[in-house]
């Protein structure tokens, strides 16, 4: 895992490393040549480059100053753009050496289009809307990043709040996002995304880092998926009881099966409404189908004794893709009191919103999927997904808030998923991660765990699906087409030949 600090949390860890002693100044020139070097591979090489350095009042216009200076000692051709005419501490004392290492100063009216911009005007700290004076300001910059230029943001794009990712009125629009020790939320969350381009993390000596988020990386997907034993046999590898589908919603409990059979699930059983076993036999060959019965095409409460009985030797149930909010909630009450792991989703979501007395029965062993619409159901006005999440949990599941970083809470803290792309925003997304997580969880896989690696993995396939596709094109299945090919990737990474 990988630390992410909320902005109050870099500044904790800053000042406790000036507290100990240490010299304020050569950390931030330590930060300005990682800088630098990242500058340099943007660039291709600094060499007779036109670089301009874009400065604020803070103390990332400090990280910009001295970057010039060793842009320069590097052959590039520096020019510093301020904005103000003077700065506090280490960001004056830097802009002074800038000055007498000759780097010209240049209003931004006169700068010329330059191979690449550096923007070094507000850091992590943003929490407000900004005047207007800086729309036209971050305007040229993408005007010439359209033209060519290339834009490093050093920490996080300016205008982007720090904490919750969202553009304060208006935002620089970098290619490369250069961050110092640890990665910070608003990188990942809203709109931070689309602005930071390419995130670099580069560690500066401030030491061990503490935060309460931590975001999953490939590493640790690769040591969360069970390893294949030569000597086995499909009863090893779990049960899942697939609780899905409804007249005229069949793919989604498709897709959840597939997902879960990809997902290594030894065995997978569809319990769904007797009018759609034709078709999901057809498009999931591989699973078993148990008919229930139906009424207005969703599962009735007449399938309730046929259902506890399936539900016996499973060893975990996924509840909810193509299940309508007509189907009986006695249903799902059944599924949560059975005491078994299940994944709850999409419309299983929805039935414990509009019913309370299933909220109860909500456990640890349970893990809820929820879409921000779902989650609004569930626990009132959303806010901010680490806060949100937490609520979801505190309903009595490990929670998984699903976005374009999705976040888990569970009774060991919270987990970042940061992987994926715009492809996946389409029908089935969601039903081919609920396959997975239960295939998990039918392999005694923590609720936890299952939850955030079938997220990072589903991103992964994602990104895999786009390169492959493009994100235009991709659809739902094409995750499930792709799970091979990345599980092989990790397989590699890692040695492990039985993944």
């Amino acid at each position: 895992m990988e630390t992410v600090l909320s902005p109050r949390e870099m500044y904790a860890l800053e000042r406790a490393y000036f507290e100990a002693g240490n010299d304020s100044l050569a950390l931030m020139e330590r930060a300005a040549r990682c800088l630098t070097e990242e500058l340099e591979a943007l660039t291709g090489g600094l060499q007779g480059k036109t670089v301009a350095f874009l400065c604020g009042g803070g103390n990332n216009a400090g990280d910009g100053f001295a970057s010039a200076r060793f842009a320069q000692e590097r052959g590039a051709r520096s020019i510093l753009v301020p904005l103000c005419d003077h700065w506090k501490g280490d960001a004056q004392t830097e802009y002074e050496l800038a000055r007498a290492a000759n780097v010209p100063v240049c209003p931004l009216s006169q700068a010329p289009q330059p191979d690449a911009w550096v923007d070094a005007v507000f850091g992590i700290g943003l929490n407000r809307p900004l005047s207007e004076e800086y729309a036209p300001i971050f305007a040229r910059l993408e005007r010439d990043r359209q033209a060519g230029s290339r834009v490093l943001s050093v920490d996080l794009p300016s205008g982007i709040d720090g904490a919750t990712g969202c553009v304060q009125t208006c935002a620089v629009k970098a290619d490369v996002t250069v961050t110092f020790q640890c990665a910070k939320r608003g990188h990942f969350f809203t709109d931070g995304p689309d602005y930071c381009g390419r995130l670099i993390v580069r560690d500066i000596g401030l030491g061990q880092a503490k935060g309460e988020l931590a975001r999953v990386t490939e590493a640790d997907v690769r040591a969360a998926f069970p390893m294949r034993r030569r000597n086995s046999h499909k009863g090893i590898y779990g049960h899942l009881l697939l609780v899905a589908g409804s007249y005229g919603m069949a793919g989604a409990a498709s897709l959840a099966a597939n997902a879960a059979l990809r997902s290594g699930c030894g065995l997978v059983s569809i319990a769904c409404p007797r009018s759609i076993v034709p078709i999901l036999q057809t498009l999931a060959p591989c699973a078993m189908c148990l008919p229930l019965e139906e009424q207005d095409g969703a599962l009735s409460e007449a399938a309730l004794p046929a259902l506890r009985e399936a539900l016996s030797g499973k060893s975990a149930v996924a509840v909810g893709p193509g299940l309508s909010r007509r189907a009986a909630p006695r249903l799902l009450e059944e599924v949560l009191a059975s005491g078994l792991p299940a994944v709850i989703d999409a419309d299983a979501l929805n039935l414990i919103a509009e019913n309370a007395p299933l909220r109860p029965l909500l456990r640890p062993c349970h893990v809820l999927t929820p879409h921000p619409g779902e989650a609004a159901r569930l626990i009132g006005a959303l806010s901010d997904p680490i806060e949100d999440a937490k609520q979801l949990h505190a309903l009595g599941a490990t929670a998984l808030l699903k976005g374009a970083s999705s976040v888990v809470a569970g009774e060991s803290g919270l987990y970042l998923s940061a992987s994926g792309c715009g492809g996946m925003a389409t029908g089935g997304s969601g039903d081919v991660l609920t396959g997975m997580i239960g295939a998990l969880l039918a392999q005694s896989v923590a609720p936890e765990t299952a939850a955030w690696a079938s997220s990072e993995l589903h991103g992964l396939a994602g990104e895999a699906a786009a390169r492959a596709l493009t994100e235009t094109a991709m659809t739902a299945s094409d995750l499930i087409d792709c799970w091979p090919e990345t599980l092989k990737a990790l397989s590699r990474q890692c040695g492990r030949a039985r993944l």
